[in-house]
């Protein structure tokens, strides 16, 4: 809190998981083995990649920063990921949707004109599908996605006073949709994209969620995101009666 008491809230959350894909883990991987059985190589690549990224947010890829901070986590599968918190100066905050829209997408970006990008985004960047298409998701609470997906078709991105933007996701054409593990219907495809920035997804080929934070309300519960504890399990053992 005291961050925020000196340079204000959040104005960009970010989120950047290791790809296990990467061509220099991949290379060092000795046959029969994956990047599960070599962390040491995982951990070294990923710190590389890491290290650029904050680079480039300071050099203003996003806009002056004020102020960041993250936070180093392992997902379940043993995979790093980073979260960020950015503090932008008050003449690059997104406040305007023609900003947002500079700053994040949440479309597929055209294959024939961008294959590289297209590539990344429908192998790391797509959500479920989940819902009445997979009740039995992980990320399924309830009857509905923990999450949020699918998102609402939108024209153009709406900016809101408090939480996230409502992005645009524009309907795309008749068809079928097929990633690398799953198949999604082509015209409501863009209700499954996670929010990313261009650049960053192209460039690091992996999952790097980028979110405009709009609200003062979002400030507690991202903090406490970045900085929650790892995961507990409790187990009792008792005897047979």
């Amino acid at each position: 809190m005291a961050i925020v008491r000196k340079y204000g809230k959040p104005d960009i959350f970010l989120a950047m998981t290791c790809n296990p894909e990467w061509h220099e883990i991949v290379g060092q991987i000795p046959p029969g083995l994956s990047a599960q059985d070599r962390p040491d190589i995982v951990a070294r690549v990923w710190q590389q990649k890491l290290k650029a990224l904050l680079t480039d947010l300071d050099e203003g890829v996003l806009g002056r920063v004020l102020a960041r901070i993250y936070v180093v986590g392992f997902q379940k599968r043993g995979l790093p990921h980073a979260h960020i918190l950015i503090i932008l100066a008050d003449e690059d905050k997104p406040r305007a949707r023609e900003i947002i829209d500079k700053l994040v997408s949440a479309e597929i970006p055209d294959e024939a004109s961008n294959p590289v990008l297209y590539k990344t985004v429908t192998t790391c960047m797509m959500h479920g599908p989940c819902g009445s298409l997979k009740p039995d998701s992980p990320c399924m609470k309830d009857g509905r996605c923990t999450k949020g997906f699918p998102k609402p078709l939108a024209e153009v991105t709406r900016a809101k006073f408090d939480g996230y933007p409502v992005y645009r996701r524009r309907r795309r054409a008749a068809g079928t949709l097929k990633s690398k593990t799953r198949e999604y219907d082509n015209a409501t495809a863009n209700q499954w994209v996670v929010p990313y920035k261009p650049y960053f997804s192209q460039k690091y080929n992996c999952h790097i969620n980028v979110e405009v934070c709009t609200g003062i309300t979002a400030v507690k519960y991202l903090y406490k995101y970045v900085c929650k504890g790892s995961d507990k399990a409790v187990v009792t053992i008792e005897a047979k009666r």
